[in-house]
Formats: structure tokens, sequence, C-alpha cells
């Protein structure tokens, strides 16, 4: 569901609030990778917020994998386990990092009825 927006907010999507554990991956300055796990504060069809411990630059490319247990992922209906993003921002707080992540791709597409129709121009 997209959200129409006025100059001042930035955000395409509407944000739930739900804690969602995610295990994260990337590269580390030097090269090596690194496994690390995290916690969605709130996701939207465009991005999440995430709770780590690690400090990530921003620009910092990154796969997100969702655990799924007890099933086969093959058993499971469509749906997304893994996710790629881009690190916006990092910010600490207390112990933890908040990362502000963009999806590579939204998690849901525009429909076309909630498309805006195109002015022609003609009257």
């Amino acid at each position: 569901m997209r959200r129409r927006t006025d100059v001042a907010e930035r955000r395409d999507w509407d944000r739930l609030p739900i804690s969602i554990p995610f295990f994260v991956r990337g590269r580390k300055e030097a090269g090596d990778e690194f496994l690390e796990f995290a916690t969605a504060l709130n996701l939207s069809a465009g991005g999440v917020l995430l709770a780590t411990r690690r400090y990530l630059e921003p620009g910092t490319r990154i796969s997100l994998e969702i655990p799924v247990a007890l099933v086969h992922k093959a058993q499971l209906p469509r749906s997304v386990s893994l996710l790629h993003a881009t690190v916006l921002r990092c910010t600490a707080d207390r112990q933890y990092f908040l990362l502000g992540l963009q999806f590579e791709a939204p998690l849901i597409e525009d429909s076309a009825d909630e498309k805006e129709p195109e002015s022609s121009g003609a009257v």
C-alpha cells in the first residue's frame, strides 16, 4: 500500500511496528565476510529499521535473511526470506546501532489502481 506524501515526508511506504529477527551478511572494510544477528524494529515495503551491534557505513550493501524454522523453504508458499539492502544511515543508540536500510527492490509492487493517472495536458 503506497502512501501519499507531502514535501516534508520522504517515505513512500507505511511502516509496520513489528519485531523480526534477521541474519545480516556483508563484508568488513578489509574484505572479510561477517554474519550478525539483528532485530527489525519496523518494516515497510521499501526498507527496514534494524537494531544491530555492528556499525556499518552508509552506502554499505548487505543481505538480510529471515530465519525459517521447522519446514523446508521449498514447501512454503511464495514468500521472501532473503533480501538485499543498502545502509542509508547508522546511529548509535545505547549498546546498539540503528540501521536505516533501503531494500534493493520494494517487497510489493504498485497495483495499477493505486497509480495516479497521467496528465495528458488536454482539456
